[in-house]
């Protein structure tokens, strides 16, 4: 019967402790036993935090009591890890932000054709230019939950922004046929493709995801040559490559509150291969594209309440979030090389002068979905 008291006494003891306390020192203090979340706030901002606390010439004492004055707030949450939380969503929102642009570059300059043709013929009595160019409006899938994750941790409101969104396109592009001569020809035809963004500019999408904002900036350009075009239904099958560069912006604009950004940068080089074919005015085409991608994400968080994501506003948790132990704003970059797979196809209607072509995409490395529509005049 003892041990069993005893055993039910040592439990007790294990579930009303600290969870997963473990040691930290900052350089001047004492170590101190501290839950994870609050270690690994202190050791990933040190250098911050300890500067702050030796600038206010915090006492051995003082800083004793602002740590077990925060060790007595976090226990008391319904979420533990306030600051591990927020870290793990910031990250695995760069983490999708790194998937998720790349994807929408190659949404871009998409045509149903896969050789256009000739733009210039010379020596056989020909003259037909083949070129295009309109609008394409593409997407991707954007997973959000993350940036959720980190806004309840750090009460940030983000209003009624939704778990998934499609991360748009708005391009404008241009396609130039290859080159004949005589009886020699090289049957290739170039790209571009200019992308520019800015959700604030969008009638109804920025009140839909506000406070959240972006903006983008892309541009690049694909070259195709066409290994087979036999003259069964106008098939034709084509080997390429392209270039895309995309920066650009997300983030919550809440005044004088907590608010958070990301700034992007993606290359990305792409291996094409696509074939197409067209029965009267319907043109059905399937591809797959190998993407080699690069992609650097910088992210910042500013204007952190401490005594609300603590839920303890009492003098101490404020004399601690004055003197530093807790930075109100830092941030951090996130970066990365990946080699994507894609398939991709769809079809167009050729009306005359007119194409308009449905495409979609799956990337296999990331599990995201994209797609487009076009609107163009080709010759």
């Amino acid at each position: 019967m003892k041990k069993i008291v005893l055993g039910l006494f040592a439990a007790l003891m294990i579930m009303t402790a600290p969870v997963f306390a473990v040691p930290v020192t900052v350089p001047g203090y004492p170590t101190v036993d501290v839950p994870a979340d609050i270690a690994r706030l202190v050791n990933e901002n040190m250098d911050t935090i300890s500067k702050a606390l030796h600038d206010n010439n915090v006492s051995e004492a003082d800083f004793t009591t602002y740590v077990n004055e925060a060790t007595n707030a976090l226990n008391k949450l319904d979420i533990k890890n306030p600051y591990s939380t927020a870290m793990d969503g910031l990250n695995g929102f760069c983490d999708g932000l790194k998937d998720t642009v790349p994807n929408t570059q190659i949404q871009q300059n998409v045509w149903a054709n896969s050789w256009i043709g000739h733009l210039v013929q010379v020596g056989n009595g020909k003259f037909c230019p083949r070129f295009g160019f309109g609008v394409n409006l593409g997407a991707a899938k954007m997973d959000l939950t993350p940036l959720k994750d980190m806004s309840n941790a750090f009460k940030m409101d983000l209003g009624s922004v939704p778990n998934q969104l499609a991360l748009p396109t708005i391009t404008f592009d241009a396609r130039l046929g290859g080159v004949k001569v005589n009886d020699f020809e090289l049957p290739f035809d170039i790209g571009f493709t200019l992308c520019t963004l800015d959700s604030s500019k969008m009638f109804g999408l920025d009140k839909l995801i506000k406070p959240v904002y972006f903006d983008l900036f892309s541009i690049g350009f694909d070259v195709r040559y066409c290994l087979w075009k036999p003259k069964v239904l106008d098939t034709k099958f084509i080997v390429g490559a392209g270039f895309y560069y995309t920066s650009g912006k997300i983030g919550s604009n809440d005044g004088d509150n907590v608010s958070a950004n990301l700034d992007y940068k993606s290359t990305n080089f792409t291996l094409n291969t696509q074939i197409s074919a067209k029965l009267l005015f319907f043109r059905p085409f399937a591809g797959f594209r190998l993407m080699f991608t690069n992609s650097k994400v910088e992210w910042g968080v500013r204007n952190l309440d401490w005594t609300k994501i603590l839920n303890d506003s009492n003098d101490d948790m404020q004399n601690a979030i004055r003197d530093g132990l807790f930075p109100r704003s830092f941030g951090g970059t996130a970066e990365g090389f990946k080699v994507r797979p894609v398939v991709q196809g769809g079809f167009a209607f050729d009306f005359a002068v007119i194409d308009l072509t449905f495409s979609g995409s799956y990337d296999l490395g990331s599990n995201i979905w994209g797609g487009a529509f076009s609107l163009r005049f080709s010759l």
